[in-house]
């Protein structure tokens, strides 16, 4: 993964969530990487998440804009901790995919009986693994629609400052590794660009710890399993410390029901 990491890193500054798709289906080379990548990217923990890659009809939409023909959805258990993994997964999908120039959206509400259909052939009955989220995949025409010019011009690039992220118990003279990957966290994606998370940085006998998460009870009021989002971050923060050579251990721990990441930092 080490060779691919500048270029999803270039992904976090650049990208943007999509509302409008061409109605093609992806090249074939473009699948193929895609897929195999679903197969073997790194991840630093055991989860429970399901990842699946489908196509869609060519005469069906799976939401309520003019959507893609492929799309990867993603389940598991309503543990909050396995909630923040399948943000943490999904956003690694989803910066290899721009870094190799297939456009993406992340989408928590959708077509549910059309998407369950083609994911499970049937309406997905297992309460206890619902399917949370579902990345589009495809590529916008020359002409985006309103959706998508009012996505960049009032969502995209309202990213908060990474000292108003910082916990108040939080060390504030942070040394450049831990400053630039909390920097690329801090422009991950949430529901309606809220960016409800906080960083804790501690010095530590072996480096430094790195804590992420959200409020204590937060909950927001269009979105309720914000530790997914939460986990977007998280993978933000690892790529960092990944791009940085940094020798990094993580955890994951339920507080009160919330999803707490630990990057322990070796240096």
């Amino acid at each position: 993964m080490q060779h691919i990491l500048p270029s999803m890193i270039d992904a976090i500054h650049v990208r943007r969530s999509c509302r409008q798709f061409h109605p093609m289906k992806l090249i074939p080379d473009h699948a193929e990487k895609l897929q195999e990548f679903m197969k073997k990217m790194e991840i630093p923990f055991d989860h429970k998440v399901s990842i699946t890659y489908h196509n869609v009809p060519q005469d069906q939409d799976i939401v309520y804009f003019k959507g893609p023909k492929q799309f990867i959805a993603l389940s598991t258990s309503r543990s909050s901790i396995e909630q923040a993994k399948l943000g943490f997964l999904g956003e690694q999908l989803i910066l290899y995919s721009e870094s190799i120039g297939i456009r993406t959206c992340w989408m928590g509400h959708y077509r549910t009986k059309e998407v369950e259909d083609i994911v499970y052939g049937a309406p997905n009955l297992d309460d206890n693994n619902p399917l949370y989220c579902i990345i589009l995949l495809g590529y916008i025409p020359e002409k985006t629609g309103l959706l998508d010019r009012f996505s960049q011009r009032r969502l995209s690039k309202k990213n908060r400052t990474l000292e108003s992220f910082l916990h108040e118990h939080s060390l504030t003279e942070l040394p450049d590794f831990i400053k630039s990957s909390l920097e690329l966290a801090s422009r991950a994606p949430s529901a309606m660009n809220s960016q409800k998370w906080y960083y804790l940085v501690q010095k530590t006998s072996e480096g430094y710890s790195i804590e992420l998460s959200k409020p204590k009870g937060y909950q927001h009021f269009k979105w309720k399993h914000y530790d997914i989002d939460v986990g977007t971050a998280a993978l933000h923060i690892w790529l960092g410390l990944r791009d940085a050579g940094i020798e990094t251990k993580v955890d994951i721990i339920n507080r009160d029901g919330d999803a707490v990441w630990r990057f322990h930092c070796s240096v």
